[in-house]
C-alpha cells in the first residue's frame, strides 16, 4: 500500500469510526486473487467507505466528470481511481481497468452507474456485465448499509448516522445462454450483480457471527 493511499484510508477510517460508528462484516470472504468489487451507491462516501473496508489496497472506477476539477481530479487518481465515461466508454479506460487485473489488483465499480436518490438499488447499467465479462475475474459482491442517511445527493455535508459494511462470497458470472445476444448477456451479468448485494440484507449482517466484525 502506497504512502498517501495509507495516510487517506488512515484518516477516513477514523472519520468514519468516531462519526459513523462505522463496522465492517464478512471480511474473511476477500479473496487474496483479484476480483470486481461490486457495491451499492447512494453517498459519495461509498468510495472511501469501501476502501476503508479493505485491508489492501484497491482501484475505483469513477466518472470521467470528477476529473474535471484540476486538484480534485488529480487527488482522486492519485487515490487510484479510473476515469470512465459512462455515455462512450473509451477503450483506453477498459484496457486500464483489465491490465490492472492482470496485475493482480482489486477494482471496485458501481452496478448503478450513478447514486441512488433515495437510498434503494436501481437497475444496473450493461457497460458493468462488459466489463466483468472481459476481466473473466470472480465477482465480490458488498452492500453499505447508512450512506445515504450520513449523506445523501441533496445535502451538502455529511451528518453523523451509523454505517454498516457487509461483504458476500466473490462468485462467477453466469455464463451466456445459447442464442441470446452480446448486449442481452451484459445487461443480466449486471443484473446478477445487483440481486448478488440485494441479498446481503440485514438478516445476512445479524446472521453473521460476532468474530466476522472487523475493521
Amino acid at each position: 500500500m502506497k504512502k498517501g493511499y495509507a495516510i487517506a484510508r488512515a484518516l477516513t477510517l477514523g472519520f468514519l469510526k468516531l462519526f459513523c460508528d462505522f463496522k465492517v462484516y464478512g471480511q474473511q470472504n476477500i479473496p487474496s486473487y483479484p476480483v470486481l468489487i461490486v457495491a451499492n451507491h447512494c453517498s459519495y462516501l461509498d468510495p472511501p467507505i469501501v476502501g476503508c473496508a479493505f485491508k489492501k489496497e484497491i482501484y475505483f472506477v469513477g466518472r470521467k466528470t470528477l476529473f474535471n476539477h484540476q486538484v480534485f481530479g488529480k487527488l482522486i487518481s492519485y487515490l487510484n481511481t479510473i476515469p470512465l465515461d459512462r455515455d462512450k466508454p473509451e477503450v483506453g479506460s477498459f484496457k486500464l481497468i483489465l491490465d490492472l487485473f492482470e496485475k493482480g489488483k482489486s477494482i471496485l465499480i458501481f452496478p448503478e452507474g450513478t447514486r441512488s436518490p433515495s437510498g434503494a438499488l436501481q437497475k444496473a447499467a450493461p457497460g458493468v456485465g462488459y466489463i466483468a465479462v472481459k476481466a473473466k475475474v470472480p465477482i465480490l459482491p458488498l452492500r453499505i448499509f447508512g450512506s445515504f442517511e450520513a449523506f445523501p445527493r441533496t445535502a451538502k455535508f455529511p451528518k453523523p448516522y451509523p454505517i454498516r459494511v457487509v461483504i458476500g462470497q466473490a462468485y462467477k458470472p453466469i455464463d451466456c445462454p445459447a442464442g441470446l445476444s452480446k448486449k442481452a448477456y451484459y445487461q443480466s451479468v449486471a443484473d446478477e450483480m445487483i440481486s448478488k448485494i440485494a441479498s446481503l440484507n440485514i438478516d445476512y449482517k445479524l446472521g453473521m457471527a460476532q468474530k466476522d466484525l472487523l475493521v
